[in-house]
């Protein structure tokens, strides 16, 4: 009869417990994973305000305070849900100052998400109106 010596080979306790070891890794690596595609969507998201957000400022100051004032559209969406693009909503707050004249405070505020978590940027700058005509004809005509 042959008698062998020490068994070769892992245990059913060693095997259970390095299953468990590796179930545990990749579980918080696909934790890790998901959390970082999660975290870049957002960014993503944030970028696009402050864009959305820039060109409005841009194009107030293009175009003058008081014609956007005129033009009467303070608030807008930007984006198309069925593409699947994140929707964004602005508004703009445009106030007159009380101590300077043609000195405009403008306010943007860009929102997106659902409603419950709804993620927002905001920006506050002033604008001054652009010199009229009859002011840069004034101008000219002074001596220096």
């Amino acid at each position: 009869m042959r008698t062998y010596g020490k068994n070769k080979g892992f245990s059913l306790v060693e095997t259970v417990a390095a299953s468990v070891l590796l179930s545990l890794a990749v579980v918080t690596l696909s934790t890790i994973s998901t959390r970082s595609v999660l975290n870049v969507k957002n960014n993503r998201e944030y970028e696009q305000a402050w864009e959305i957000l820039n060109r409005q400022l841009t194009y107030i100051d293009y175009m003058g305070v008081e014609a956007f004032m005129e033009q009467g559209e303070f608030s807008g969406k930007l984006g198309d849900e069925e593409s699947g693009e994140t929707v964004h909503e602005w508004a703009v707050d445009i106030n007159e100052s009380s101590d300077y004249t043609g000195l405009y405070s403008v306010d943007i505020k860009i929102t997106w998400g659902p409603e419950r978590g709804r993620r927002s940027v905001s920006a506050s700058t002033l604008l001054n109106e652009d010199t009229s005509e009859s002011e840069l004809e004034l101008l000219e005509t002074q001596p220096e």
